[in-house]
């Protein structure tokens, strides 16, 4: 069997994350630190790893932060199937299921481009190699074939000889230069229209499978709520609660009416008491880390002692420490005593309920109460909801806004007190940030691209490997209740802001005449290179976390802080279904024009797939559980990149071959100068061919319904009217399927409510599912290794927090500040939220069997 413990109570790895600035002399000073023990540390604590459930050969578990088994290893890399992710959560695994399924289907929509490839890879379209091997993979719609024209007769051009020497974009200028009354260069290369026959068919096979893998998704997610039993699963929260209903018992009292109540937790407004409480054990942390001798510590824990060794920093290192560049023991000292006496005031204040989560002992007991409480917002406001019985009124008065409870390690506990104003003026203002960042960035690489498009390439692939950094730090200003909305939102923006640099900014300022030019082009090639191999190759280097416990962890003084380098990386699964649906976004937006690109494309899910699942394993660290509200978000953007690539596909169509030129009835006369290279005149040519007419650009007025011009042939006008008509039919299928369906949902929920049960009720009690979590309060943050616990932790079954760990050494309610308060006779528990157990009586009757 298993032989498990909490990682707090395993020798040299103990986490001593408790008061350690209150410690003072009876600290005793460590042995050095030991690079070896850290990475034995980094193996195994900081790695994911799973262990073989009781019994079984080739079924495993895995093992909750904080937690040590006996026979554990970690993930293989190789080995591990997809299947097996789902222990990530719901969210992770859809994610590596659906690079698998996108790149099938680019390799079905590879297939249907082939005719496209094979023409623009033969000698029937007339156009030189490129200079990028990336755009030369797989074919392009580079057209370098010109012929100089007359649009009047007779006439006299000047064209300059092509430097086969100069750099691409420089060659091109040459190769369509041409002076002289009435001369014009025309793009002497033929289109197969029939092409766009097959393109239209790709359309439709992306369009019907996205409503399949809808539905598959649906059913996956069906099957893992049925197959697993989770806290979701028997729990409901109450978002408009009583302010002054703290007492669980009365919760517990009103929900028993739908069966048995195992659990009840209030969660209070005192956000900012566990800020300032969780800020402080990090100082002390930072202080544990920094002193290494016994000396060290007594001089700093004594307070006279400790301001004349701050006073005796020079003025530049207290200018630094005040600035946040640099610190000092002494400084943070000070801060533990500022810190202190903000948090004595915090105990002063009446907190008041603001969310209260319920779990019931059976999930058939949870499907009751939100099948006979689930109303809409208004109502609920309103306290005014026709179907609700007084008996389901709060206090005989206030009727519930109930719904299904997002999972524990969701809950963002210190910002569940977050106003709904709050909330839009601050979703508002990170927008408008980010909307000014993509406009910056968009004159940035318009000024790049107009001195090489390689650079500019590349420069849009760096942007899409920043842009994350930034959006997280400009999320994190964000009070958000769970994580999944908190990752929604970084979605948001990260598609608004990686869409835009990466395609349309590029389509968008490129010269009409310069759509089927290579210096176009490569710009798109560089970046769907870049998404499939630079990009991941950087994020499997892994550059900050090897430098850290390679060499910034040697410099530490004690095993502790030597051990806090041997952290993993910090991720958001938003950012990577973000990057997933851009290179899928980018492959099919420039498709009709380089169809080679999906090759990329497909590329690039392969190595996504292959590199983030090492990094789950290897790098990054563990994350929340997160629901599929993520990957149906993503449906959604790739039910709007066909929307995009059928209104490209049409652009395209309709305005080959990009000039300002069509070939008239009538004949007429053409000399021909061409200036050498050494800066002399080659002999004249005199042509007799057709009198082209000016077409002005041939940019198409319309974008959706493209009108049909005289310039165009009979089968150029036949496509361009099956694709409006094709563009219309997407749009309605987006808008009325996804966007339409979304709103009418919202509206519905605003005066109706919305729940829907999926599948039939588990008959498993809740008490009796192995590894189940509760609602424990904590405070989460990437600076510590384990979460802090909130609440006072007797209440509750301490094998229902969500891992494993010396929870005396994680629980902020007994911190000196807070247990020196409470003699002083502060009401110190009225300040946290309260989680409380009871127990069914088929738990009771288990435990007395076992003798408990």
């Amino acid at each position: 069997g298993e032989v498990c413990e909490g990682i707090g109570q395993i020798g040299k790895f103990t986490l001593d994350l408790g008061d350690m600035a209150e410690q003072g002399e009876a600290l005793n000073g460590p042995p050095p630190p030991d690079i070896k023990e850290a990475w034995k540390f980094y193996e195994t604590y900081t790695l994911p790893r799973r262990v073989l459930k009781d019994g079984a050969t080739d079924d495993y578990r895995k093992l909750e932060p904080g937690e040590v088994c006996e026979g554990s290893g970690l993930y293989g890399v190789w080995e591990t199937p997809v299947d097996e992710i789902g222990d990530f959560g719901l969210g992770v695994y859809l994610y590596y299921k659906m690079l698998i399924t996108l790149f099938g289907c680019m390799v079905v929509c590879i297939c249907l481009n082939i005719p496209a490839m094979s023409l623009y890879m033969s000698n029937d379209y007339p156009a030189a190699s490129v200079a990028s091997f990336q755009l030369a993979i797989g074919g392009n719609a580079v057209c370098d074939t010109v012929l100089p024209v007359c649009t009047t007769s007779p006439c006299t051009c000047t064209i300059l000889e092509v430097d086969d020497s100069l750099p691409p974009a420089d060659k091109e200028a040459q190769l369509w230069s041409i002076t002289g009354d009435g001369c014009e260069m025309h793009a002497n290369c033929e289109m197969d229209f029939s092409l766009a026959y097959w393109d239209a068919a790709m359309l439709g096979f992306l369009i019907v499978g996205l409503f399949l893998l809808a539905k598959l998704q649906n059913k996956i997610v069906e099957e893992a709520d049925e197959a697993e039993q989770t806290a979701q699963d028997y729990s409901v929260m109450v978002h408009d609660p009583d302010a002054d209903a703290v007492n669980p018992d009365e919760w517990q009292t009103f929900f028993s009416q739908f069966g048995h109540v195992t659990y009840v937790t209030v969660a209070i407004d005192n956000g900012v008491l566990i800020q300032k409480l969780a800020e402080r054990r990090l100082v002390s942390r930072q202080i544990a880390f920094e002193t290494a001798t016994d000396e060290e510590r007594a001089s700093m824990f004594d307070p006279n002692e400790n301001d004349t060794a701050f006073e005796g920093l020079s003025k530049m290192k207290k200018r630094l420490i005040g600035y946040g560049l640099s610190n000092d023991v002494s400084a943070m000292r000070k801060k533990i005593t500022k810190l202190d006496n903000e948090i004595t005031e915090l105990l002063d204040k009446k907190y008041s309920a603001k969310k209260v989560f319920v779990v019931f002992e059976t999930e058939a007991a949870q499907r009751s109460c939100l099948r006979e409480m689930t109303v809409g917002t208004i109502p609920a406001l309103m306290d005014n909801a026709s179907n609700i019985a007084p008996n389901q009124k709060f206090r005989g008065e206030n009727i519930l806004s109930v719904s299904e409870a997002p999972e524990p390690t969701d809950v963002i506990w210190v910002n569940l007190e977050t106003s709904l104003s709050h909330t839009i003026k601050e979703l508002t203002a990170t927008m408008c940030l980010t909307v000014l960042l993509v406009a910056f960035l968009g004159f940035c690489i318009m000024a790049i691209s107009e001195s090489s498009p390689t650079i500019a390439g590349f420069f849009v692939a760096a942007c899409n490997g920043g842009l994350p950094a930034f959006m997280k730090a400009l999320n994190e200003t964000e009070e958000h209740m769970t994580q999944g909305s908190r990752q929604q939102s970084l979605l948001l923006k990260l598609v608004l802001s990686r869409w835009f640099t990466a395609a349309l900014i590029i389509w968008m300022i490129r010269d009409y005449e310069d759509t089927i030019r290579e210096s176009f082009l490569t710009k798109a090639a560089a970046i769907l290179f870049a998404d499939a191999f630079t990009t991941p190759i950087i994020r499997l280097m892994d550059p900050a976390g090897r430098l850290a416990r390679n060499y910034t962890a040697k410099s530490a003084k004690t095993q502790s802080k030597m051990n806090s380098f041997f952290t993993n990386t910090a991720w958001f699964l938003a950012e990577r279904y973000t990057d997933m649906t851009k290179s899928l976004f980018v492959g099919l937006f420039f498709s009709t024009l380089y169809p080679g690109g999906l090759v990329w494309t497909a590329c690039s899910f392969v190595m996504c797939y292959w590199v983030d699942k090492y990094c789950l394993f290897r790098i990054w660290k563990q994350p929340p559980a997160i629901d599929a509200s993520l990957t149906a978000a993503s449906r959604l953007q790739i039910a709007v990149v066909c929307l995009v690539h059928s209104l490209i596909a049409a652009l395209f169509f309709a305005g080959y071959p990009f000039d300002k030129v069509a070939p008239g009835s009538t004949d007429g006369t053409i000399t021909i100068n061409k200036t050498l290279l050494n800066g002399n005149a080659d002999t004249p040519v005199t042509l007799t061919q057709p009198i082209y007419y000016s077409t002005g650009t041939k940019r198409p007025d319309a974008v959706v319904n493209i009108p049909t011009l005289d310039w165009m042939t009979d089968e150029q006008k036949d496509v361009v009217k099956m694709y409006s008509i094709i563009n219309i039919v997407v749009i309605v299928l987006v808008c009325v399927g996804y966007f339409g369906r979304t709103a009418a949902f919202s509206l519905y929920k605003l005066f109706y409510g919305e729940y829907i049960a999926v599948g039939d009720p588990n008959p498993d009690l809740y008490s009796f599912v192995p590894g189940i979590e509760t609602y424990v309060p904590v405070y989460q943050t990437d600076k510590l290794p384990l979460p802090l616990l909130a609440c006072d932790l007797s209440l509750l079954d301490q094998e229902h927090i969500s891992f494993t760990a010396d929870y005396s050494k994680q629980d902020l309610t007994k911190d000196s500040v807070i247990t020196k308060a409470a003699e002083a006779g502060k009401d110190v528990k009225s300040c946290f939220s309260v989680c409380k157990q009871y127990k069914s009586e088929e738990l009771k009757k288990h435990e007395d069997s076992q003798g408990k």
